[in-house]
């Protein structure tokens, strides 16, 4: 009887796909578990692999800038993982040039002022994101960030773009204040501000892997990620003043649902 052709979906080659699942899951998995010896030995970070210390030095001394040159690289730094360790950081900070102002929190302080509120979030969410979706170094962190847990040294020296919601507390309250609106129970101001980074990060990733079927999502003059913020404010403010949580104003709801059916 003749032997099977070997293929690369039989039964043998999907065991060797098999322990490349095990080594991918491995290399993402947070800090604490043991790790295979082979993912012991991956200098950080391994997804930077393709940035090439030599492209570098190259294009510095094609600049035609003083100083630049190969010896004046290695005498900064000896090893490729020292020198991309701070090329990211240099590059999450923004250090090489100035972040292009779409909006900033003193934004929110004036949208009492322009009527309809739903508009306001709008003009506020629409250019956030178009402005993230223009700027490749937006996907940087979605780049590097799971494996940042495994470097403490990088992420503690990344931390003021980490922890840049900070700066938004504030004008969430004020404009919350303003409005004379308040949150429903167990809902602060920080974990709004966090929530509404979390939606927004989650948007930009899917924007850049799905873009065919984010990009036309549109409804009436507001994007889907528009609508998603307002539909998450609408559930975290207590816009009926009940004094209910999210949680149980979507039971009670659900259960007047059943009761008339």
């Amino acid at each position: 009887m003749p032997r099977a052709t070997p293929r690369p979906d039989d039964a043998v080659a999907e065991q060797f796909l098999a322990h490349a699942g095990e080594l991918m899951d491995a290399y993402l998995a947070p800090s604490g578990g043991a790790r295979p010896a082979r993912l012991r030995s991956i200098h950080f970070p391994a997804t930077l692999e393709w940035l090439r210390t030599e492209d570098v030095i190259r294009l510095a001394v094609e600049s035609g800038k003083a100083g630049l040159s190969r010896k004046a690289f290695f005498n900064r730094w000896q090893t490729k993982e020292e020198f991309v360790k701070d090329a990211l950081v240099y590059a999450l900070l923004f250090k090489d040039r100035r972040v292009e102002q779409v909006l900033d929190p003193s934004q929110l302080d004036r949208m009492p002022r322009t009527g309809s509120l739903s508009a306001g979030i709008i003009q506020l969410a629409d250019p956030y994101l178009e402005r993230l979706l223009r700027d490749p170094r937006s996907f940087l962190m979605a780049h590097v960030g799971p494996l940042l847990e495994h470097h403490a040294d990088v992420r503690e020296r990344v931390a003021p773009t980490l922890r840049g919601t900070h700066e938004w507390f504030g004008g969430y309250y004020r404009l919350l204040v303003d409005l004379g609106l308040s949150l429903r129970p167990g809902w602060t101001v920080e974990r709004f501000a966090l929530s509404i980074h979390g939606i927004v990060e989650g948007f930009l990733f899917r924007y850049r892997i799905q873009p065919e079927e984010f990009q036309p999502t549109r409804w009436q003059g507001a994007s889907l990620f528009a609508d998603t913020v307002i539909a998450f404010c609408l559930g975290v403010i207590d816009v009926d003043e009940s004094g209910q949580s999210a949680r149980s104003a979507l039971d009670a709801a659900a259960e007047r649902a059943r009761l008339a059916m």
